[in-house]
């Protein structure tokens, strides 16, 4: 993270500044200054004293060895020093460089701990430069911990306090901030805050939650009117300001090319449908919407000629097409006549990526919002279990690099799509049977004593990527392998939308990747479309989410590819913009109780 690294930079840059002149130095700000004299020198020095003397040595040693870098060997000296038993300010300076190097070194949770020292409350007795420094380092280190509301909060602090030429770099790091923080975060923090940074939760909220081009402008407009003084508003941070430009170069048609007739028709108008709902309510909030023509494209050969017949025709970008090969196809063209956002994935890189981009309902995507969400809950090793089915081992590879990428441990991988295999599979992976043995061996050594076998201890989870007649054969598994209690992180694959929750017996406890769309059902369109298309409140209604999605986040993909931290709340995720024009959707997740999904809370036992 460049920004960080140069916020910390500047922290120890600073720690420089404050160092005065004295010939007999009784605090650290006292020290003389000889940038000449080595670290081993300083040490030697600190070596030759005593007492508080020698402690102050040491510490403008450490200093000295992290403004050259060293972030391992500052903490190495520091540990010769006793911090309990300096005068405040010197405790405050071996605070900041405890934090300093830690956080340099990637013990994110020890610079946090530093910067929690009694000191640090003091630090408002201190000069306003190291004031000012401490504070940066410590929003830095909100960051790295991922408190990004936090980290927000302490740049807004000192915002005023900097000189007019940091401001700017300032403020956009706190908008940088903010885009990092979940929703929830950010509207937990709405309902508090006040004033300037108020103003700022707001306007991150609407860059989240506005997910049309227009209805975000709209927001933004009434925004600046309600904060007229917020330093944001004399400088919008850049993803905003582009948002003006976004708006003015917009297309004026487009074209949808979707398999209007053949197998996939329904499927089509599901996405059309969508479509249209999300455009409908732009309209009727008096915001001018695209032209549309539709384009079946069942009745091309050449998935090129209708890009060119729309190009004709007047039309600026095309949504679609929805079937596999010609998404390949157009994947693998050097460039294309038209802006394409496909409404499906290429297995291969894209060669055109700059205008090509890839929209789907990707197993990939719930397998890697399964592993994120399995380490928030606290999970570190885990099991996978899934099919001989493309999709389920596609989902495995994606869950398993996104779970070791996380630093978490992998402990078994099993295809469970033979029913008479499973409860030996299981039976296995838990090492019930070694636990069995034991049990067997206390109860003929000590006779009546019962011993209950145990599953491993070492197994925090599993991940499932399974159908819901193997789903419903996995939990009752585990729990004829005493292991009813094991959580199980799920694709959406497992269970099935039924408002009766019958379908879903011997689910409950299971923890499923699922859309806003039908897992919260309070997306602004959601009334009216189940309403009008009661379809849409089952399993059809992810793709009328999608082409929900699709229309609203089609213009602002320019945005979303030049400020890749840029996320947009959606009916079928939290979505931002990976490599190759690849859009990724972090899934809601829910649990069944009764046969029903219902929002899960996270675990917050770790």
């Amino acid at each position: 993270m460049p920004r960080t690294l140069r916020l910390s930079a500047l922290s120890i840059a600073f720690s420089w500044l404050v160092v005065g002149c004295s010939s007999q130095p009784t605090q650290l700000d006292d020290l003389p200054r000889t940038p000449q004299a080595s670290v081993d020198q300083l040490l030697k020095d600190a070596d030759r004293e005593e007492g508080a003397e020698a402690d102050l040595m040491r510490l403008y040693a450490a200093q000295a060895a992290m403004q050259a870098g060293n972030a391992e060997r500052t903490q190495q000296i520091l540990q010769r020093v006793p911090q309990s038993k300096l005068p405040t300010e010197q405790q405050i300076r071996f605070s900041e460089l405890q934090a300093q190097s830690a956080l340099a070194m990637g013990d994110n949770a020890g610079a946090l701990r530093a910067m929690q020292h009694p000191s640090i409350q003091q630090l408002d007795s201190r000069p306003l430069e190291e004031q000012l420094r401490v504070q940066q380092l410590r929003a830095d280190i909100y960051d790295a911990n991922e408190k990004p509301i936090d980290a927000a909060r302490e740049r807004m602090f000192i915002n005023s306090l900097l000189p007019a030429s940091a401001q700017t770099s300032n403020q956009q790091a706190i908008w940088d901030s903010l885009a990092k923080a979940s929703t929830p975060a950010l509207q937990q923090a709405s309902s508090s805050a006040t004033g300037e940074f108020a103003g700022w939760v707001q306007l991150a909220l609407i860059n989240r939650q506005n997910s049309n081009l227009d209805l975000q402008i709209q927001a933004l407009q009434a925004w600046r009117e309600t904060y007229p003084n917020h330093p944001a508003n004399s400088k919008l941070p850049d993803a905003m300001e582009q948002l003006q430009e976004l708006q003015a170069s917009r297309p004026t048609h487009i074209g949808l090319l979707l398999p209007f007739s053949g197998p996939l028709a329904n499927v089509a108008q599901a996405l059309r449908d969508g479509f249209l709902a999300a455009q409908y309510q732009a309209q009727s909030q008096g915001i001018e919407q695209p032209q549309v023509t539709l384009y079946d494209s069942t009745q091309y050969v050449d998935t090129l000629q209708a890009l060119n017949q729309a190009k004709a025709e007047g039309v600026q970008w095309i949504i679609g097409p929805l079937e596999k090969d010609k998404v390949a196809y157009l994947a693998a063209l050097p460039e294309l006549p038209l802006p394409v956002l496909s409404l499906n994935y290429s297995e291969q890189q894209s060669n055109n990526a700059l205008t090509f981009y890839q929209f789907g309902l990707a197993p990939e995507d719930e397998a890697r919002s399964a592993a994120i969400r399995a380490w928030e809950d606290g999970r570190r090793r885990m099991a996978t279990l899934t099919t001989n089915d493309d999709w389920s081992q596609r989902a495995n590879y994606a869950f398993r690099q996104q779970w070791e990428a996380l630093g978490g441990e992998l402990l078994g991988q099993e295809i469970v799509d033979q029913p008479a295999t499973v409860a030996n599979q299981m039976g296995e992976l838990l090492k019930i049977r070694q636990s069995e043995r034991r049990a067997n061996n206390i109860q003929g050594i000590l006779g009546d004593v019962k011993a209950q076998p145990t599953p491993r201890q070492d197994l925090d989870a599993l991940f499932l990527a399974a159908t819901p007649l193997q789903a419903r054969q996995i939990k009752p598994t585990l729990a004829f392998q005493y292991a009813a209690d094991l959580p199980v992180y799920a694709t959406s694959h497992s269970y099935q939308v039924d408002p009766s929750g019958t379908q879903n017996t011997d689910l409950d406890g299971l923890l499923v990747a699922e859309t806003p769309w039908l897992l919260d059902q309070d997306d602004p369109l959601y009334a009216s479309v189940t309403s009008n298309w009661p379809q849409a409140a089952g399993p059809l209604g992810r793709l009328y989410a999608m082409g929900i999605d699709a229309q609203r986040i089609f213009s602002r993909l320019p945005q979303m590819r030049q400020y890749p931290d840029t996320r947009i709340d959606g009916a079928t995720g939290l979505l931002s913009l990976g490599q190759g024009g690849r859009i990724q959707r972090d899934l809601a997740w829910g649990q069944i109780e009764n046969g029903l999904l219902e929002p899960a809370v996270l675990d917050e036992r770790f």
